[in-house]
């Protein structure tokens, strides 16, 4: 049985510079990468020669720009003033996308105040009308500080939208920091959905506090979850986001806005163990299959 989805990274998940980066993804055999911050800038604030550089890096090391990840709709819900930059923070990935050869932008679910699935899933109209002019789709991830904290959750939002620009990514390592665990459905519910990323952390709690583990350290059923993927043929992304760091620990708000200079310190080191850890365990699930 083939693997037919493309490994990747996120690039500030190893380092702010992208030719680092990209060198990394050659060095590992990745096909891919997925651009957060870049030499310190969100998406939202690129520069003109940041895209450069990441068009440069890419095609240096013949690499797929798989998704840009925004931070957007990472606001309050009912923030008018928040919600017009977020939707022109969008169109302006939109354009970079389309010179990147991306197809996918990440997105979020505001910030979690108990509003109802119903009433969140009409905020995606502009972004929706954006995605069709530019021909790019936003794939929503669930997130603990969101409203759509869960992949179970994540689904009944997908699904209150209904429309085929609005796609679902799956993190499934995101739940362990809301519920202590990984669902074991959290796949089967999500994957109707139509996933077309998925990022890959893993964590473990200790003393009340969740960290970040390398992948097969913590309590997500990785060879299960890949398992899964394997079978049902997925050819999507697969990103490592590897959120634990060597010798440094991120902060509540580090992971709650990933990205800049020190999101990165102690990434490089912990990323070369992880993408080592992630392959180990795809082959693992892999065999299992096929046995």
């Amino acid at each position: 049985m083939d693997i037919k989805f493309k490994l990747g990274v996120i690039t500030d998940e190893v380092t702010q510079d992208i030719f680092e980066a990209a060198e990394f993804c050659h060095r590992h055999g990745l096909k891919c990468m997925e651009v957060r911050s870049v030499n310190g800038r969100s998406p939202f604030d690129y520069t003109d020669d940041d895209v450069e550089q990441i068009i440069a890096a890419a095609k240096k090391y013949d690499l797929d720009i798989s998704a840009i990840s925004s931070p957007v709709f990472k606001c309050e819900y009912d923030d008018e003033e928040a919600i017009k930059a977020n939707v022109a923070g969008f169109e302006k990935c939109a354009i970079m996308a389309n010179k990147m050869g991306a197809k996918y932008i990440r997105g979020f679910d505001f910030w979690n105040k108990d509003v109802p699935v119903e009433v969140r899933a009409t905020m995606y109209g502009d972004i929706i009308a954006l995605c069709e002019k530019y021909d790019v789709y936003c794939a929503l991830e669930s997130d603990p500080a969101i409203h759509s904290s869960t992949p179970h959750k994540l689904a009944d939002l997908l699904l209150a939208i209904n429309n085929p620009r609005i796609k679902a990514l799956f993190d499934p390592g995101n739940e362990i920091w809301v519920t202590g665990k990984t669902s074991e459905d959290a796949y089967d519910k999500l994957a109707p959905c139509g996933i077309v990323n998925m990022h890959v952390k893993d964590g473990i709690n200790t003393n009340g506090n969740t960290v970040a583990v390398m992948p097969g350290t913590g309590v997500a059923d990785f060879v299960g979850i890949f398992k899964k993927l394997i079978a049902n043929g997925y050819d999507g992304a697969v990103m490592l986001e590897t959120h634990y760091r060597k010798n440094v620990e991120l902060d509540e708000e580090q992971l709650k806005r990933p990205g800049g200079n020190a999101f990165s310190d102690g990434a490089y080191e912990a990323s070369e163990e992880s993408i080592v850890a992630l392959k180990e365990i795809i082959n693992k699930a892999l065999k299992e299959i096929t046995k």
